[in-house]
């Protein structure tokens, strides 16, 4: 019953780390043209539609490879924020790369690798806050009660 419990919870936490490197995302991207973003009343809902889309998207495309460190932090009971910030980091630009920079007519610039790799991070941080550092404690046998 703990681990249908667990799977609720890290899939509610991939989803709010995924909402989150939406928003770094698309801050970050946004930043530049931000007072021209403020300007007009209907251009501050673009800000929540692109942050639901970049969402969207993040969670489809990182959803099998975020599986796989999922299932190895759970059975190795990986724990450390360093390891989830580190692989969000990686993650983010390997799907990066492998999905828009090496299709792209014009090269990514340092800039977008930099933004990339901090929504990963970001992702990866708000996951082990709400899932990963109590990975693999559903499977711990409660001590017995002293009398």
């Amino acid at each position: 019953m703990a681990l249908i419990g667990r799977m609720f919870v890290v899939g509610f936490a991939f989803l709010i780390g995924s909402l989150a490197a939406a928003m770094v995302f698309t801050l970050a991207l946004m930043l530049p043209e931000w007072g021209n973003v403020l300007a007009d009343n209907m251009e501050r809902g673009v800000f929540s539609v692109v942050v639901g889309f970049g969402a969207f998207f993040i969670s489809i495309f990182a959803l099998l490879p975020a599986m796989v460190v999922i299932a190895v932090a759970e059975a190795f009971r990986l724990r450390s924020v360093l390891i989830f910030a580190i692989l969000g980091g990686i993650g983010m630009l390997a799907l990066y790369y492998g999905y828009g920079a090496a299709w792209a007519d014009v090269p990514p610039n340092a800039r977008e690798f930099q933004i990339v790799a901090a929504s990963g991070i970001v992702a990866g941080l708000v996951y082990w806050l709400l899932a990963g550092r109590n990975a693999g404690r559903w499977c711990d046998r409660p001590e017995p009660a002293a009398h």
